[in-house]
């Protein structure tokens, strides 16, 4: 059985997607995703469950950013 060839474009889209599940998984996101969900709906946003997520996700994901070098390249 021949394996595919991951280029380096393949590993870091890769890396992202596991650092995106382990933000998703994580306690800190539970809490902090209900906590906006029940924020936006107060506030009547249009869809609070999917900006929620959104916005929990991206806080996290710079909380990342700026914890480590490893995203320090930009997206391409």
């Amino acid at each position: 059985m021949k394996y595919p060839s991951v280029d380096s474009r393949d590993a870091r889209l890769f890396q992202l997607c596991r650092e995106v599940a382990r933000i998703c998984i994580s306690e800190e996101f539970q809490r902090l995703n209900r906590e906006m969900v029940k924020l936006y709906r107060k506030s009547g946003v249009s869809d609070p469950y999917l900006v929620a997520f959104q916005d929990s996700l991206f806080s996290l994901f710079l909380e990342l950013d700026s914890d480590s070098e490893s995203f320090a390249e930009p997206y391409s």
